[in-house]
């Protein structure tokens, strides 16, 4: 998952302290937008026209997505929060156990949502959303992360599949800041 972390002492770690994910990560230079519009270029079959004869699906709307996996982080609702992210949340790069451990060590969880973006590209859409997480440690410590939350939706092109035409949580960027733990205000 690309998820960054909070440690104990305030610096960053990752959510599983697992690094085979760091390639879903965007970059301090450019959007997650951006680098999945370069990604997508080199993608073929995103180049081919809509199909018409494909069975409709109701996408629905990324901020609703990106809503309810926000409330279901709140909520301590794992399962819910891991499936917003796509291929049946396995693009968090964590199984529904892994999941809930990375989690499960944030005592309460507050998501707030930026301004939101929207690409089009040939046949791949982009919703970017500026994304602050921040509440308390379950050992009391505050925490605050900040970074994009990018999800996507395939459009109607041959070979894409029903879930692939659904908005999904494709990565994040959330990375930690430093909170002084005698205000709680960020340093």
């Amino acid at each position: 998952m690309a998820v960054t972390g909070c440690g104990l002492d305030g610096q960053g770690t990752g959510a599983a302290d697992v690094p085979r994910e760091e390639a879903r990560m965007g970059s301090d230079a450019s959007s997650l937008v951006d680098n999945a519009i370069e990604d997508d270029s080199a993608e073929a079959r995103r180049d081919q026209p809509v199909d018409a004869s494909m069975p409709p699906v109701d996408a629905g709307d990324p901020a609703d997505i990106a809503q309810r996996w926000a409330s279901a982080l709140e909520a301590r609702d794992w399962e819910t929060a891991r499936l917003s992210w796509g291929e049946s949340g396995m693009a968090s790069g964590l199984d529904a156990e892994e999941f809930e451990v990375a989690f499960s060590k944030y005592r309460t969880i507050n998501i707030s949502f930026g301004e939101a973006r929207q690409e089009d590209t040939a046949g791949t859409l982009y919703y970017e959303v500026p994304v602050t997480m921040a509440g308390e440690l379950e050992n009391g410590n505050a925490y605050r992360m900040e970074g994009p939350l990018l999800l996507s939706r395939v459009n109607d092109v041959p070979g894409a599949s029903t879930e692939e035409r659904k908005w999904h949580i494709e990565m994040s960027d959330l990375r930690p800041r430093r909170v002084d733990k005698e205000t709680g205000s960020i340093r």
